[in-house]
């Protein structure tokens, strides 16, 4: 099989809602075809809403988002905000706008690069064509809205919005939901509405709170606020330098023109408050963007308990790791992964497909949502997984107990560190879940990880089931 097909295979995890506990019996290019049809049916649709020209953190996240746009189907990126901010923003160019295309058409240089390590990357001009301001006499941001949320396309809209503060316009989407409330009803309103999902800071208004219905889903990626930290803030300080990660060498120098437009002076070293809104929804195979509790490279997030019974999730979620408790080890566990992954990003600007690193192709075998009774022995077996490159993997199977229901002490895994692992199901009460993440790293420069979860259902009746 040729290596660059293989590598334009992606690996997501969307976990089977019937369970089996049979061994799989597809072979390894039925699973292959089944994760590409897969992957064709759960592709994102996302639209970005910056107020590039004020703080620059919005420039270093754009960079980043421009590297990771081969990920989904970009409907658009809205800049809201007409005039750069004095001071603080030393862009050459002074409107949103302005500043946004010259980074695309940065990006552009780097393309015929980046097009050679994956071919879903969009062309700069499709994304300038999709590139438009949120102010001004036009409404060209409700219109993109518009046009995107009404299209045939049965998949939901993941908004992002990136901030809206002194200085720039409100927000499109708000200005969108306005006018659809008003020129459809509440009907055509609720219809419009479901069609969205926010992975966002909340710049709507009464469209979050008040009116209803409430927003289909919600994963807030800046707040709360705990011990006196925004999490939005957390970013830089868990990722800065993760893995040796140098800002000038990695991203800066010798990269191409888009990692050079990335600025320097924010109040936070590599702030990139806005980073996490998308990498929540970088499909690494952990993830899913349905299920803000089971972990990503934006951090794992709990309801909101302001909005109890809507679907509204923030960062207020802990992990144990390393002997520490700690929201940031929600984020802290990735941080090296995620930005040798940034890195290698830059090296594709600049590099043909043969001179750089390429992520791993994680496969495991049988289901991926298993039902088992107590004792039974547990096999987990990623041996069919793959290197694009060649490289060898490395393996490191991990239980998430703060994901799962399972609440009992965790039996250990045999084998922890090889392909195949294996662990004895514990007796339980009542049917109780167990999260299971094996982690495959590449031998290549710089490594590169990637993510299979196994949710094994230990069931208390599955004995009487099976006689």
């Amino acid at each position: 099989m040729n290596k660059k097909w293989y590598w334009l295979c992606p690996v997501i995890v969307f976990v089977a809602t019937s369970a089996v506990r049979t061994d799989d019996v597809l072979s390894a290019e039925d699973r292959l075809m089944s994760e590409i049809s897969r992957e064709a049916a759960q592709r994102l649709r996302v639209i970005v809403e910056t107020d590039a020209g004020g703080d620059p953190d919005d420039e270093q996240s754009m960079v980043r988002f421009l590297l990771y746009a081969n990920e989904w189907d970009v409907e658009g990126i809205i800049c809201n905000r007409p005039t750069a901010r004095e001071g603080e923003n030393r862009n050459r160019d002074r409107t949103g706008l302005g500043i946004v295309e010259r980074m695309i058409k940065a990006y552009g240089e780097c393309y015929p690069k980046l097009s050679q390590h994956d071919a879903r990357y969009p062309r700069p001009e499709q994304l300038l064509e999709r590139t438009v301001p949120g102010y001004g006499d036009g409404d060209e941001g409700v219109k993109l809205i518009l046009a995107a949320v009404d299209a045939a396309d049965p998949r939901p809209i993941w908004f992002m919005n990136w901030g809206t503060d002194h200085g720039s316009a409100p927000s499109s989407l708000t200005l969108a939901l306005d006018r659809v409330l008003r020129e459809r009803g509440e009907s055509g309103y609720a219809a419009f509405k479901n069609r969205l999902r926010l992975s966002s800071s909340d710049k709507f208004g009464d469209h979050t709170t008040t009116l209803p219905p409430p927003f289909a889903f919600w994963v807030d990626t800046f707040r709360p606020e705990l011990d006196r930290k925004r999490w939005y803030h957390r970013f830089s300080a868990l990722t800065a330098t993760a893995g040796g990660f140098d800002i000038k060498r990695d991203v800066m120098t010798g990269h191409g023109p888009l990692g050079a437009l990335y600025p320097t002076n924010t109040t936070h070293p590599q702030k990139e408050g806005d980073t996490m809104t998308f990498l929540y929804l970088v499909p690494t195979g952990m993830n899913d963007p349905e299920q803000p509790t089971w972990g990503s490279w934006g951090g794992r997030y709990g309801r909101n308990e302001n909005y109890q019974d809507q679907a509204y999730y923030w960062a207020n979620q802990q992990d144990t790791w390393q002997g520490s408790t700690d929201r940031d080890n929600t984020l802290k566990r990735w941080a090296v992964h995620l930005q040798n992954d940034f890195k290698v990003r830059l090296d594709w600007c600049v590099t043909d497909f043969r001179d750089a690193n390429h992520p791993p192709v994680p496969r495991v075998k049988g289901p991926l949502h298993r039902i088992v009774a107590a004792r039974d022995q547990v096999t987990l077996d990623a041996s069919d997984s793959t290197d694009p490159d060649g490289d060898g993997l490395e393996f490191e199977w991990l239980f998430y107990p703060e994901v799962g229901s399972y609440r009992g002490a965790l039996p250990a895994l045999t084998n922890a560190t090889s392909p195949r692992a294996s662990f004895a199901a514990p007796k339980v009460n009542a049917a109780s879940t167990i999260h299971l993440i094996v982690a495959i790293t590449d031998t290549g420069s710089p490594p590169l990880t990637r993510y299979r979860r196994v949710i094994v259902t230990v069931d208390p009746n599955a004995d009487e089931d099976s006689e």
